[in-house]
């Protein structure tokens, strides 16, 4: 409450609730969601009546994409005179933009997807009367549900009726009767309206990084971007430094061993001459069918084998090397995993192996990849070679690839790396996580949110100010923290002592009160840690990302 008071002027307020949300996700949740792909651009149309004013919050949204993958959800309203999406689909200069945001997927399991929270800022007014509805997916991917005939969803200020999907937005045919599937968040009349939201941004300093990844969300993006590259890892003994390379492929010769075909599965393999590696020496290599190998078996991926993932890469519990993506050497037609060993060289190629569906529909699928890792037994020197990616998709699932390298166990989050531009990476092990900042529940009015600070080194004290202002991470390196930035104005805000010492009253995590007064909505506040560590810097202290916490009212 004190940094809530210092930060903000609180006056009273009130709010009236209208029967918000318009829910049209089942209850138990279906086990036959239909998945449409990030890529290119899909759009899901419903129509929706209103029956008296209303202000569009935002909405709650169904992805079919791992906890952490960033996307853009859009909302198109039909222009005025213009009572239905139907008829509109290809023409959009029959749409307004109403609302946009940049959303981090929620998250999907085995069995359910939970709802990704989408704001927009101050809400979108809708006045009495009917209009066709757009959603607009980029880089995340829609679920929804297929419907035998137009199904309609009440409450006492609005009727939504569905719909159609369609791949291309605005571009490629609709699909007719398919439920959209999510919570449209509303207020009565023409209100004050904002997303509760913890957002993460900048960085942690003093991070010690071995891992480094790509993700592609879409096998045409993919067919581009790798097609025809090669990337070599120069081993250093503690690391390695990531180049482009200008080795050759080799094809596999007649003494080749193809590895047993499996989907999904993995093939141990004992080398001739171990292969070092930054951590330690292996005589073995695990080879997944679905384009990574491991020092040791990597079955346990999350979420699941023939998922690729950024997350997956950076906490597989073995090292890897990664061209992670759905293949299926068990297709009809498709090549196989080839073993070979030439000298102090390895060679693991897929050569020609189909990606996964083996048809569409009824029609068969020809989306065949040839690449290849070389292992330097002698040096420890490691190169990726990629002849051929498929441009082909049809996996709900595994469209994605991801390349990389990450050692066993949680890794930082900051290898990202663009092969286009890419000119060296040095990465070093034992990996260093950064001093982090995380915050839950969202803040909404009259929740308590948990300041929770992480990845400290070493027992000591710090400080987690709450602060009214950001800065756009301003180096710290005149105070002798030369990877250390400021991230919040400490000026415009208080500190609060934090600790691992166990002392009484103090602990990692400061709890902060949201006062459920209406005035609030949409106010923010910054927050970052800085943790005492001696051995870090001349200055003996780390700084965490930034935190933005956005209030509101739903």
């Amino acid at each position: 409450m004190k940094a809530l008071a210092i930060c903000v002027a609180l006056s009273g307020g009130a709010s009236l609730f209208a029967q918000s949300p318009l829910d049209t996700i089942p209850t138990p949740p279906p086990a036959n969601w239909f998945l449409w792909l990030g890529c290119p651009s899909p759009n899901v149309y419903f129509d929706l009546a209103v029956s008296t004013t209303i202000t569009l919050q935002g909405m709650d949204v169904m992805l079919d994409d791992l906890p952490g993958i960033e996307g853009t959800v859009e909302l198109y309203v039909t222009n005025a005179g213009i009572t239905s999406y139907l008829g509109n689909e290809l023409n959009v200069a029959n749409w307004t933009l109403a609302g946009s945001a940049v959303v981090t997927a929620a998250g999907y399991t085995a069995s359910s997807i939970a709802p990704t929270r989408v704001g927009f800022g101050a809400g979108v007014v809708l006045q009495p009367g009917s209009y066709g509805l757009a959603v607009h997916y980029s880089g995340v991917r829609a679920a929804f549900l297929s419907a035998t005939a137009p199904v309609t969803f009440t409450t006492t200020e609005a009727t939504m009726t569905v719909g159609s999907v369609q791949a291309l937005s605005f571009a490629s045919p609709p699909f007719a009767n398919y439920d959209w599937l999510g919570k449209l968040h509303y207020l009565p009349g023409a209100a004050a309206s904002s997303a509760a939201a913890n957002v993460e941004y900048g960085g942690g300093c003093n991070t010690t990084n071995g891992s480094f990844f790509q993700r592609f969300a879409c096998a045409n993006t993919a067919n581009t971007a790798l097609s025809g590259k090669r990337l070599g890892l120069t081993f250093t003994g503690t690391g390695y430094v990531a180049t482009p390379s200008t080795a050759a492929y080799v094809a596999p010769t007649a003494s080749a061993v193809a590895l047993p075909a499996s989907d999904d599965g993995e093939t141990m393999i004992a080398l001739t001459n171990p292969l070092p590696y930054p951590g330690g020496v292996t005589p073995v290599l695990y080879v997944n069918s679905n384009g990574f190998v491991s020092v040791a078996s990597n079955l346990a991926l999350t979420p699941a084998i023939y998922w690729p993932s950024v997350d997956g890469v950076l906490s597989a519990p073995q090292a890897a090397w990664y061209s992670w993506h759905d293949y299926n050497p068990t297709e009809t037609g498709s090549g196989r995993i080839k073993f070979e060993e030439v000298g102090t060289m390895v060679y693991l190629t897929w050569e020609g192996v189909e990606s996964y569906p083996a048809q569409s529909g009824t029609t068969p699928v020809v989306n065949q990849s040839t690449f290849q890792f070389q292992f330097d037994t002698g040096t420890g020197n490691v190169t990726y070679v990629w002849q051929t990616v498929t441009g082909v998709g049809g996996s709900n699932f595994g469209d994605e690839h991801v390349i990389g390298y990450s050692p066993g166990g949680p890794s930082p989050t900051t290898g990202a790396i663009d092969l286009a531009t890419l000119t060296g990476l040095v990465l070093a092990e034992p990996e260093v996580l950064p001093l982090s900042l995380t915050a839950t529940p969202a803040p909404l009015l009259g929740n308590t949110v948990d300041y929770v600070t992480g990845n400290e080194n070493g027992s000591n004290v710090g400080l987690f100010f709450f602060c009214a202002a950001p800065l756009p991470g301003i180096s710290l390196a005149v105070l002798g923290m030369p990877e250390c930035a400021a991230h919040v104005d400490i000026g415009q805000g208080v500190g609060n002592i934090i600790s691992n010492l166990g002392l009484p009253g103090l602990s990692m995590t400061v709890s902060v009160p949201v006062p459920n007064v209406a005035t609030l909505i949409g106010a923010e506040l910054f927050g970052q840690s800085i943790w005492l560590d001696p051995a870090a810097n001349p200055f003996g202290a780390v700084t965490s990302n930034g935190l933005r916490t956005r209030v509101g009212n739903f």
